[in-house]
């Protein structure tokens, strides 16, 4: 049941060659103990338009996690949520993007949910933007989360 009507979220992020973690306080809109979530519609990462291309190839990874992982994981690991490569073509000055997001698990039961990011070369601002709404998760709902969350395994 929804309790909000769609808007979106947004999250600064300077990412380095050094992968972070950048956490994202979901208590402003999520309030657990009444047994509500963020139902996720779209995620996007993109560079800000204040930042120049890059001057040189350029790789950024993003991994979007309901806990504070120390490590870039595997998509097929249940604490991953999204995962974003982006390739920056210097000599075409293109742009390439592979992206994941786990549409089984689009509700977010957790307080903090963290963006691992890291960029192979100098630095990048970039945006994270989180579209979606507040809702009251049923029974079936929270069935299925715990079917995904303990499920999939090979």
């Amino acid at each position: 049941m929804a309790k909000t009507n769609e808007f979106e979220i947004y999250l600064g992020v300077l990412s380095t060659t050094t992968a972070k973690n950048d956490a994202l306080d979901l208590t402003d809109y999520v309030d657990i103990a009444d047994n509500e979530a963020f139902e996720v519609h779209e995620v996007d990462i993109v560079l800000d338009p204040t930042d120049s291309f890059p001057s040189s190839d350029t790789e950024a990874l993003f991994q979007l996690a309901d806990s504070n992982i120390g490590a870039f994981v595997s998509h097929a690991d249940r604490t991953s949520l999204y995962v974003q490569r982006q390739t920056f073509d210097n000599a075409t000055l293109g742009m390439f993007h592979q992206e994941s997001f786990s549409s089984l698990t689009p509700l977010i039961v957790s307080k903090t949910i963290y963006l691992r990011n890291e960029v192979s070369t100098g630095t990048g601002n970039f945006t994270l933007r989180i579209k979606g709404k507040i809702v009251k998760p049923s029974a079936k709902d929270y069935m299925a989360l715990v079917l995904t969350q303990t499920g999939n395994v090979a």
